[in-house]
């Protein structure tokens, strides 16, 4: 048996502390996989974990009440007899000091599973075993034993290198014999370990995997299967499975490596392998009370390990639930699965009802209920009663129709529970919900699932014109805050912010803009204009001498496009010189943000103002121009002067411009 079967503590590389390899082929012995290819052999091959036929599928197992009661009634004094307990293991055996005690013998098991709802007992008594002797002529017995796993649903016969064989009865609760369909399974076999399965018992059939190592023989009315592979204690594939027909009895043999004494010579093997190991078990096993301290002594036990698909009602079903997606969009649907699979049962041990119920969340409803037979995926909701009811938290209930049917046994359902978020629930601190399901037999309390859960979240798109904004599409959790940041291309201005398909107050979220509670998928739509271009010409008449350059100051004043009211000043130099008769123009343009603007020439010595003219995108209003940006890219306007006033000193370093005081704003 493989060591991680039974958790720490039994290793089983001490079943071979002898040193060397056991070789027990000779003539006669096969490969298993070689002998289930001859005609009429009763060796089947299948894949190795391959589910059992559930005609033979009857456990006998562990269960918390089981208890052990060993006999010897063969009147030996002094019976050296062996229970320990340790490292997830409780056995109990004894060291055989006498023919007599075959048949005598026994170990009873009770409360080893279940069938038409009573339990099940199992009776081991030890019928045989071998005459081995030294070349001396000193006599060796077995040692017998039972052992069960206190973690997992097994149980074995320990056996040393002496093989006995062992008669198995299964019986009711009362201590009679119960007549099943089981299948035994001899797990792991190897460091030459023997199973012996005797070919009168109500055999329905042999296998073992497909790429088993196992070697097999018949011979003695037993068919024998063993592996002498030394080196594979994690190699379970070497194993055989016996499937039993209506038995209420069978007889094993099991034993180490002289199981077949024709196979090796006494003198190399036997007699002193025998010897020490008979030794190590009177001396470390015997007596001993825990399990950790014989096999830290180096006692060597082996296993064959009985085990079987579960047949009856030993549990309710124990449901499995599970959702298509654990992250929803929204209001979008979504699917929770729960799947289960009702046991083979005889008609004794159908149920009087199977109830599953599933309360939803409170931030969902349900949808639609539907029921699919897993292992064909056909719709059969018609075979089951299915009820929603509505509320503040929707529940579903779903119940088998008629429970006496044999259709329902064996079955592998699946219940598909369609569903969406309510549109009026909000979510808070948390965007998740999550529950499990119960199944129900008989009333008796439910089988839970795990608790699923699902998250929740919504879209924030966004969209940018002449600008950057956050990226789009983004996921904000339901409930959750996002904020969204926004800036223009250079030479641009923000013209509007909107929301939702609603123009907001742009003055307030001039760089960004903050999504709350979220509960509900936005859009945030950011435009910005390019700033128009405000240009404004200067016409001159005169001569022009080298004495100083001519500046010409301008005031542009008014309302930009967001109502804030505002002043610029821009000089306009011309240092360029022109003759008497001749015309001079210059420009400047100015990027200001868009709007209403009053531009006047602030009166400068020397230079009168004889009058605007070409002006585009706006209105001449006595000496000033109103140009409008708020509706246009562009505004223009040329301001004529000439030269009135000419002096020694008129153009040298000197000139006068007359300012006006401009009080509050």
């Amino acid at each position: 048996m493989k060591k991680s079967r039974w958790k720490k503590g039994l290793v089983l590389a001490l079943l071979l502390a002898c040193t060397g390899t056991v070789n027990v082929r000779s003539a006669g012995h096969v490969s298993a996989l070689e002998a289930a290819e001859q005609a009429g052999s009763p060796i089947t091959v299948k894949q190795y974990g391959e589910e059992e036929d559930s005609s033979f599928s009857f456990r006998l197992k562990r269960t918390e009440h089981t208890t052990c009661t060993w006999k010897d009634t063969s009147g030996i004094a002094d019976p050296q007899l062996i229970h320990q307990t340790g490292n997830g293991i409780e056995r109990w055996g004894q060291m055989v000091t006498s023919d007599a005690q075959k048949g005598k013998i026994s170990c009873y098991l009770t409360n080893m599973g279940s069938y038409k709802g009573k339990n099940t007992n199992l009776r081991i008594t030890f019928t045989d075993w071998p005459s081995y002797r030294t070349e001396s002529g000193e006599r060796y017995y077995p040692v017998l034993g039972v052992s069960l796993s206190l973690t997992t649903d097994f149980y074995g016969l320990i056996f040393s290198d002496i093989w006995y064989e062992a008669k198995m009865e299964i019986l009711d609760d009362q201590g009679r014999p119960l007549a099943v369909n089981m299948t035994y399974r001899a797990d792991d076999l190897d460091f030459g370990q023997i199973f012996g399965v005797k070919k009168s018992d109500a055999i329905s059939g042999l296998a073992v995997p497909e790429d088993s190592r196992v070697y097999y023989i018949d011979r003695d009315g037993f068919y024998y299967f063993y592996a002498d592979n030394i080196a594979s204690n994690e190699y379970e594939k070497d194993s055989v499975q016996v499937q039993y027909k209506n038995a209420s009895a069978f007889t094993l043999r099991v034993g180490g490596g002289v199981a077949f004494p024709d196979s090796f010579t006494y003198t190399r093997y036997v007699s002193e392998k025998v010897k020490k190991d008979y030794e190590r078990f009177r001396d470390h096993l015997v007596g001993e009370s825990s399990v950790e301290e014989s096999t830290n002594a180096g006692a060597i036990l082996g296993w064959i390990a009985g085990s079987a698909r579960g047949y009856g009602p030993f549990t309710p079903p124990v449901p499995v639930k599970s959702v298509d997606r654990t992250e929803v969009h929204g209001e979008d649907s979504f699917t929770y699965r729960i799947n289960f699979k009702v046991p083979e049962c005889q008609p004794a041990d159908y149920y009087q009802s199977l109830v599953l119920t599933d309360p939803m969340p409170e931030a969902l409803t349900v949808e639609k209920v539907v029921v699919y037979d897993a292992d064909n995926q056909q719709d059969v909701s018609t075979k089951f009663h299915i009820q929603i009811t509505k509320g503040t938290s929707d529940q579903v209930k779903v119940s088998a129709r008629d429970t006496s049917s044999a259709w329902i046994y064996g079955r592998s359902f699946e219940i598909r529970i369609q569903v969406h978020k309510r549109p009026e629930y909000i979510f808070g601190k948390s965007n998740v919900v999550s529950n499990k399901a119960g199944l129900s037999v008989d009333q008796k309390t439910p089988k839970e699932t795990e608790q699923v859960k699902t998250s929740f979240y919504y879209q924030i798109t966004t969209e940018a014109k002449n600008g950057s904004i956050t990226a789009s599409n983004l996921k904000v959790p339901a409930g959750g805050t996002m904020q969204v940041t926004y800036s223009p291309l250079p030479g641009y201005y923000l013209k509007s912010v909107t929301v939702d398909q609603k123009e907001t107050d742009k003055n307030q979220y001039i760089s960004g803009y903050s999504f709350t509670k979220v509960n509900a998928d936005h859009h945030i739509r950011v435009v910005y204009e390019k700033n128009p271009i405000l240009t404004i010409t200067k016409e001159v008449k005169g001569k022009w001498d080298e004495f100083g350059t001519p500046v010409f100051l301008f005031q542009i004043t008014g309302t930009d496009y967001n109502g804030i009211s505002r002043t610029y000043y821009e000089a306009l130099e011309i240092p360029e010189q022109f003759k008497e008769d001749g015309v001079y123009r210059k420009s400047f343009t100015m990027q200001i943000p868009a709007g209403i603007w009053t531009v006047r020439e602030i009166p400068v010595s020397r230079y009168r103002m004889t009058g605007i003219k070409e002006v585009e995108n706006g209105s001449i209003e006595g000496s000033t121009v109103r140009l409008d940006t708020k509706d246009h890219d562009t505004a223009k306007a040329t301001f004529c002067n000439e030269l009135v006033n000419y002096g020694d000193f008129s153009h040298n370093d000197l000139e006068i411009n007359v300012f006006g005081k401009q009080v509050g704003r």
